[in-house]
């Protein structure tokens, strides 16, 4: 089904002030997870308002928590979240990358004692909207299961990677993990079975079976179940870069903040999770002008490569930008389950539900 996005931005707002959060809070929330459903993240988007409710339920999240700079230099910072809303701590930590950015031409800022943060590309797109080079990542309760092994122990560990650039952003943004755990529960609401190695049993079985019952200790640290890093489980594959790169995020994230790490973080939840944000200033290696031009043109050169029949070579952001135009134009695309989930959250809250 298909929903108008400013009804459903709306919608959310309202869920996050019946909560508690503050008018212009709960509008940053919404503008966060809306902007995820209009660029086609279904995992990260609405999907993910039953996962926060549970938090704000548990208490987890601290509503009312403000973002503190506890150590600080001109070029980098560390802040504590108190344990508040991921989404409005990501936001105040690459804002400040940015303008450390702009002083000094470099800006890092590592987070601990935050939440799930949504779409480490949304940061990194606020950098590139400020004329900057945008990175971030986050860590996250184990997810992965390490080369070779059995268990569950880093997070999936996005990494976001944004330049400016014409007709929109170069957008990189993904999983160190083959795909990112709200990918699973999408397929698993729409009833989909896997259609690769994503979820790995015992070290050495993938779960196809979008119902396997192995699938219910997917999020236990404890269980021989989790996903495959990026390229799969074995090193003839990849497997170790993967595990890698989730391994630089961890350093970046739990270990420069003092925060936790991923095996640090309870199971299940995401109380306590570490983040990282950069921000660059291209000026800093001669003239940015210059140099953003030579960089469309060289995107414009790899859409044009010759591709295998009905494909096309496209640059990472190109199907971010085609969801958005689609999505601003016909709605946002929420499944059943989502939404079913939204309605029983407004009943609960004493929210009306939207009509579309």
């Amino acid at each position: 089904m298909r929903y108008d996005s400013q009804t459903v931005h709306d919608w959310v707002q309202q869920l996050y002030e019946a909560y508690g959060f503050e008018a212009g809070d709960a509008q940053a929330v919404a503008n966060m997870i809306t902007y995820t459903d209009l660029h086609g993240i279904a995992s990260h988007g609405v999907q993910r308002l039953s996962m926060y409710d549970r938090f704000i339920q548990a208490g987890k999240i601290d509503l009312h928590a403000q973002p503190e700079i506890v150590f600080e230099t001109p070029v980098s910072a560390v802040v504590d979240g108190h344990l508040g809303m991921g989404q409005l701590i990501g936001t105040f930590a690459m804002n400040t990358a940015i303008q450390k950015a702009k002083t000094s031409g470099v800006g890092i800022v590592s987070v601990r004692n935050s939440n799930h943060y949504g779409i480490a590309g949304y940061y990194a797109n606020l950098a590139a909207d400020a004329g900057l080079i945008g990175f971030s990542s986050t860590n996250s309760n184990p997810g992965l299961i390490p080369t070779n092994g059995i268990h569950s122990f880093l997070g999936t560990d996005p990494i976001a990677f944004a330049m400016p650039a014409k007709p929109h952003h170069f957008w990189l943004d993904f999983a160190t993990t083959t795909v990112p755990q709200g990918k699973v529960e999408v397929y698993r609401k729409l009833e989909k079975d896997f259609p690769a190695d994503w979820v790995l049993a015992d070290g050495t079985r993938p779960i196809h079976d979008h119902n396997a019952p192995e699938l219910a200790g997917i999020r236990q640290q404890s269980a021989p179940v989790g996903l495959t890093p990026l390229g799969g489980f074995t090193e003839a594959t990849g497997s170790h870069k993967g595990y890698g790169l989730a391994m630089i995020v961890e350093i970046f994230t739990g270990l420069f903040s003092g925060g936790a790490l991923s095996p640090e973080i309870s199971d299940g939840q995401h109380a306590g999770t570490s983040h990282s944000f950069i921000a660059i200033d291209p000026a800093i290696f001669g003239d940015s002008r210059t140099m953003f031009s030579r960089f469309d043109d060289f995107l414009q050169q790899l859409r044009a490569q010759p591709a295998v029949a009905g494909k096309q070579v496209y640059v990472h952001g190109d199907k971010e930008a085609a969801a958005y135009a689609d999505r601003k134009a016909n709605g946002l695309v929420i499944d059943d389950k989502t939404f079913a989930e939204l309605v029983k959250i407004s009943q609960r809250l004493q929210v009306d539900v939207p009509e579309f």
